[in-house]
């Protein structure tokens, strides 16, 4: 991992200047994203900035940072690193409204009071999420979707084992070892998990992040702790002891792990950076703007905590699909050049950003070329037949459900391989769902939906999307059975539009 200086672009404070940070509010939606405010002080003089949820790893209460940068943090004087073991009946919580020191601003403080050895510590809420609950990107977001796990994978447990079968929606750089460990611990520990996935519905139903202390075994830690005369306040968790995971083995499948196949062949096109000579940025820019995270970029993720588990179960990668390995490149091989201005996001990767981004638009806004322009005027034909009421469509690019580069471009290796997705409602009180995907060469045919639940049909745009990916051009039939979703394909002929308008309509009817 890189060790470049990451900065928070609207760091408010001048360089030498050292702030601390005196509070991280409640997590809160704005426009459809996961959001925080973390409160900076320096000398008299607070500070509020706008963050993502997904840059919370990096943020530790009361410590000081130096010139933006939150890839280190700085303890306050006076602290102490002490270990301290969590038993369920010596927790309770506490609540109270809490003014933010040197502004107008309230919150609600919600903490933990810890019971140990004759002394009680304040563990604030946002710390056990921080650290124990999600101390990854990935949990931090799927700790506000409500049953979202299935839609990453399919988790088989046996008394020994268990095996995670990834969808291309999951990360792969989260299939490292340290990820699964803490994934598996959560699936398998089911107080953790009970408590974990109830956060999405007091937050979807209440607007607040709160949940009660379930835990049902112990939870040995250590921490910074600011001391005091009865016990102290719990900054920051550096270390999660004596976790255990009840199996000997993880194995699990993943759409980009392949068997690599060593080949003669010249690659196809590099990246390389417009600064040249393979220069790194002196420096990442925070900002949160940028809708959707930087591929492969990591913030700190687990760096700045240590997770001890007792006995680590052996990782099994379960390699079914094959993949040419070029070593070199030769005068065919095409050069593409990207301006990486050292700008980062630590939004979400995949998930709800991939379902918030499909918004649908009017079928008059659309401009697209080519095959998928082809269809656009099928759809505008269709719209004008008599039993249709409405066609609005969303249309982008397959990169968004995936970071693999197979099927997701065409045979040039750089073009992205489009899809549009019509919404159609017909005056019979009946809507259509019709997914058109880029064939370039490929026999893939029109796929069709009558779907029942319409509040899922972003997810199951998803689903589908991200199986045709993973098949390399295939709709998955039988996934689409195993969810009962009603479906139809239409295959493309020579035809003109008008007469692809008229055999969609035969379909709906």
């Amino acid at each position: 991992m890189s060790k470049q200086p990451v900065k928070l672009n609207n760091w408010p404070f001048k360089n030498g200047e050292q702030a601390q940070l005196t509070w991280i509010s409640s997590p809160f939606l704005q426009e459809k994203k996961i959001m925080i405010y973390a409160y900076f002080r320096f000398k008299s003089r607070t500070e509020k900035i706008l963050a993502d949820w997904g840059t919370l790893p990096a943020l530790a209460i009361q410590h000081f940072y130096l010139n933006g940068d939150i890839r280190k943090s700085i303890a306050p004087v006076g602290t102490d690193e002490i270990e301290i073991t969590i038993y369920p009946n010596n927790v309770s919580f506490f609540e109270r409204e809490w003014a933010i020191f040197g502004t107008n601003d309230k919150d609600i403080s919600r903490s933990f009071i810890v019971s140990c050895e004759n002394k009680r510590y304040t563990l604030p809420l946002i710390e056990v999420v921080r650290s124990i609950l999600a101390p990854n990107r990935f949990l931090l977001y799927r700790l506000f979707e409500i049953n979202s796990f299935p839609q990453y994978f399919i988790e088989q447990h046996e008394a020994t084992k268990i095996h995670l079968d990834f969808s291309s929606l999951y990360h792969s750089k989260y299939t490292q070892d340290n990820f699964l460990y803490q994934l598996v611990w959560l699936l398998s520990n089911q107080d953790l998990r009970r408590v974990f996935e109830n956060v999405a519905y007091i937050f979807i139903n209440n607007g607040i992040l709160k949940f009660n202390w379930l835990f049902t075994q112990p939870i040995t830690i250590k921490a910074i702790v600011k001391p005091c005369s009865t016990g102290g306040t719990i900054l920051r968790i550096t270390n999660v002891k004596n976790k255990q995971i009840p199996y000997s083995e993880i194995s699990f499948t993943h759409p980009e792990v392949f068997q690599t196949m060593k080949s003669g062949e010249a690659k196809k096109y590099t990246l390389h950076s417009k600064l040249g000579n393979g220069v790194q940025q002196s420096e990442l820019t925070l900002d949160e703007e940028v809708e959707g995270t930087t591929v492969n970029f990591d913030l700190i993720e687990m760096d700045n905590q240590i997770h001890e588990y007792m006995g680590l179960p052996k990782v099994t990668k379960i390699r079914r699909n094959s993949n040419k390995k070029r070593d070199f490149e030769d005068e065919n091989t095409k050069k593409h050049f990207v301006n990486d201005q050292g700008e980062r996001a630590t939004s979400d990767v995949g998930g709800s950003t991939v379902a918030k981004g499909l918004e649908t638009k009017s079928l008059y806004d659309i401009q697209v070329q080519g095959e998928m322009g082809e269809f656009i005027k099928v759809l505008k034909v269709l719209e004008n037949f008599p039993e249709i009421q409405s066609i609005n469509v969303t249309q982008g690019s397959l990169k968004e459900f995936t970071h693999t580069k197979r099927f997701v471009y065409l045979s040039d290796g750089i073009t992205e391989r489009k899809y549009v997705i019509a919404e159609i409602k017909l005056f019979v009180s009946k809507e259509i769902s019709v997914i058109e995907v880029e064939r370039e060469d490929r026999a893939l045919s029109t796929l069709i939906l009558f779907i029942n639940y319409p509040q899922s049909k972003r997810y199951i745009y998803q689903q589908i999307l991200s199986e045709v990916i993973d098949s390399q051009g295939t709709w998955n039939k039988e996934q689409l059975k195993v969810t009962e979703i009603n479906f139809l394909t239409l295959r493309h002929g020579k035809k003109d539009i008008g007469h692809r308008a008229k055999l969609l309509l035969e379909k709906f009817i």
